[in-house]
């Protein structure tokens, strides 16, 4: 795990507030709007885009994803001024290339930690082995997260579901819970729901049950169908979260 004075998996208050990472919504413009509107101490983290490890190792392809990465110089100083984190999150399926941009990511940007998206849905990107796919690869995922953590000292997370094809949180929580992670942030649903149906916040619940036994130092954020702020304080209360991600429900 990361060792820095800095990571604010451990450092900030609860519950932790998150704005979820979505696909050509949350670029610096998006992200910039949310804050302009935020009252101080209601979000504690934002997120990038998806970022493809594939794309920040091609010479070529590094340069068209790099837009998924910009933070504006009015953002930068609006994440300053109301203490707000921003992550980078990445998706792929090789390990060597995890290592390689995480890498090129802690040299090159100022990000506050490294998300490995584990929870994407989309079946193009699910039939090449990358992301909710990954929950049904365990030994995949391990080779995933270690190299992404050799690669830095940045605090690393996976963002993920309670399943692949079916629920499954028992067995991927005691996996991923074992692993050398800082956070781990569940969505209620598995893939095959895509984002159909009620997010199953039992699930994330024996996730949090689960945390205490194996690892009891280890953030569990829930994530779906949250709408307001009060969601957010029953959410965790009810579930024993130690905060929540908005998706959809920021809209």
């Amino acid at each position: 795990m990361s060792g820095k004075e800095n990571n604010f998996w451990r450092t900030t208050k609860r519950p932790i507030v998150m704005l979820a990472p979505m696909e050509d919504v949350t670029d610096t413009a998006f992200r910039e709007l949310v804050l302009h509107n935020t009252r101080p101490g209601n979000l504690d983290v934002v997120f990038t885009e998806f970022t493809s490890t594939d794309g920040l190792c091609h010479p070529r392809g590094r340069d068209n994803v790099a837009r998924r990465l910009v933070v504006s110089d009015t953002e930068r100083q609006l994440l300053k001024d109301k203490g707000v984190k921003i992550v980078a999150q990445i998706w792929g399926n090789n390990p060597d290339k995890y290592f390689e941009a995480v890498r090129f990511l802690d040299e090159n940007y100022d990000f506050d930690g490294i998300d490995i998206n584990m929870g994407c849905p989309v079946r193009n990107v699910v039939s090449h082995g990358s992301c909710s796919a990954l929950i049904d690869h365990e030994p995949l995922a391990s080779e995933i997260i270690k190299a992404a953590r050799e690669a830095t000292s940045l605090p690393v997370s996976v963002k993920t579901r309670i399943g692949f094809k079916k629920v499954d949180t028992e067995r991927w929580m005691n996996f991923l819970l074992r692993q050398p992670l800082d956070g781990i942030i569940l969505h209620g649903r598995i893939q095959k729901q895509m984002s159909k149906g009620e997010a199953d916040w039992d699930e994330i619940a024996k996730a949090s049950a689960i945390r205490d036994e194996v690892a009891p130092d280890v953030p569990i954020i829930g994530n779906g169908d949250v709408f307001s702020l009060e969601d957010i304080q029953e959410r965790c209360y009810l579930y024993k979260t130690d905060g929540v991600m908005i998706g959809r429900g920021i809209f």
